[in-house]
């Protein structure tokens, strides 16, 4: 049932990318939160039984005061856990809870954030992939990520620097890994890439390609207690064979690669239309760079790459200004939307679907 209501919003949303210049302007915000709510509805009501990250969370849950839980699982999470539990309720209460928090800040900062034909566009890739990684299995990371989303906003606002730095560390708390999300916050340009931006991002991508041949783990030799500790329990992990070896060479990532090159060529046409381009580049250049470059360590890659790549629902969507006519570049996005989302189906690699 799931699989269907989300290829059925995913279909519903890129019919509304068909039409969206006929649709009146008070109408698009109505259509914006009628698709939070469907996606906070098919987020807090999916299958539980038997899923790997749902079955972990019910054990944190149950036993959030248990020293390992203490040690390993953010304080913010525990106290929903100890709060819910003390109510008398259960893992579906935080489930509801973390839908809440993370879809709607999420696509409402999309929103803002993009004209609406890359807004209908972006939210069937959004779908694809990420809504069932995070929204739907990974709600830490999930919610994390929306006030990271909202970071971004801010920031292209150009509000001052403690206005996105306190929603950082509220990031934090929802997730760790979430503090890298400083570095495009920092790095990335305000105004128009010269040559130089353009040829870093490709460097630093080919810099992680070479790590992923030389099989050099960069982040070992970050001398930080907390990231050495991290590194040790991922170590003894693959050591105890619980993460495989990540499919380095895949169509999902070369997708990545050939778009992003594609739109990177395009720049100068793309940013006139979105101001956030900036931002989208890098962080795709930062989330390719760790897919390949952190390699050695599967969940580690997969885990930075995916933080940095959310943005990428905007970069395949972003292809429509280099096409004519425009609804022909709206096919692009909706192919790589269906792609990952068969795939994603095939492999139901957290058993849900």
């Amino acid at each position: 049932m799931i699989i269907v209501c989300i290829f059925s919003l995913m279909v519903l949303c890129y019919a509304f990318s068909m039409i969206e210049d006929y649709l009146p302007q008070h109408y698009y915000k109505y259509i914006v939160w009628g698709v939070i709510l469907l996606m906070v509805v098919i987020s807090g009501t999916r299958p539980g039984t038997n899923v790997s990250d749902y079955n972990v969370y019910v054990n944190i849950f149950y036993d959030y005061d248990s020293l390992k839980n203490q040690l390993s699982v953010e304080p913010t999470f525990l106290w929903v856990c100890e709060l819910f539990n003390k109510m008398g309720g259960t893992i579906r209460w935080v489930i509801w809870l973390y839908a809440l928090i993370s879809i709607p800040l999420k696509i409402y900062s999309l929103s803002k954030m993009v004209p609406p034909a890359i807004f209908f566009l972006a939210i069937p890739v959004y779908l694809g992939n990420f809504f069932q990684l995070h929204d739907c299995e990974q709600m830490r990371i999930a919610a994390a990520l929306s006030i990271g989303m909202y970071c971004y906003l801010l920031r292209l606002e150009g509000k001052k620097w403690w206005h996105w730095v306190a929603f950082w560390l509220v990031a934090i708390s929802l997730h760790h890994t979430a503090a890298a999300l400083i570095i495009p916050l920092l790095v990335t340009p305000q105004k128009r890439m010269d040559a130089k931006w353009k040829v870093g991002m490709v460097v630093l991508i080919l810099l992680g390609v070479l790590f992923w041949i030389l099989k050099v783990n960069p982040i070992t030799t970050i001398p930080i207690p907390y990231i050495e500790a991290k590194m040790a329990l991922y170590e003894l992990a693959i050591s105890n064979g619980d993460h495989p070896d990540i499919l380095v060479i895949h169509p999902i990532p070369l997708l990545r690669i050939v778009t992003f090159l594609y739109v990177l060529y395009y720049y100068d046409l793309i940013y006139e239309h979105m101001k956030c381009f900036n931002l989208v580049l890098v962080c795709e250049a930062l989330g390719l760079f760790c897919w390949f470059g952190l390699s050695t360590m599967s969940v580690f890659a997969v885990r930075m790459s995916e933080l940095f790549e959310i943005t990428e629902i905007i970069m395949f969507a972003s292809v429509i200004y280099t096409v004519k006519p425009m609804w022909l570049g709206k096919v692009w996005p909706f192919l790589v939307a269906m792609y990952i989302f068969l795939y994603g189906c095939k492999v139901n690699q957290f058993g849900f679907l």
